[in-house]
């Protein structure tokens, strides 16, 4: 059992899909916390969440390099 399916009121996929949304840093304080702890526990996680910090942070590169 990895850590996100350890999250109680949460399937580890409601996780998973929470994470573009987690890095835009639009989720409620209590999806945030629960993300929080899921990446805290679950290095499998963690890597997905660089892998869409790194896309959003590219995205906006390229949406500013246009003007």
């Amino acid at each position: 059992m990895n850590a996100v399916s350890r999250l109680p009121d949460m399937h580890p996929d409601e996780v998973e899909a929470l994470l573009p949304w987690y890095a835009a840093g639009t989720l409620s304080v209590r999806d945030a916390r629960r993300v929080d702890e899921a990446l805290a526990r679950d290095p499998n996680l963690a890597r997905q969440y660089a892998v869409i910090q790194e896309e959003f942070a590219e995205t906006i590169h390229l949406n500013e390099s246009l003007g």
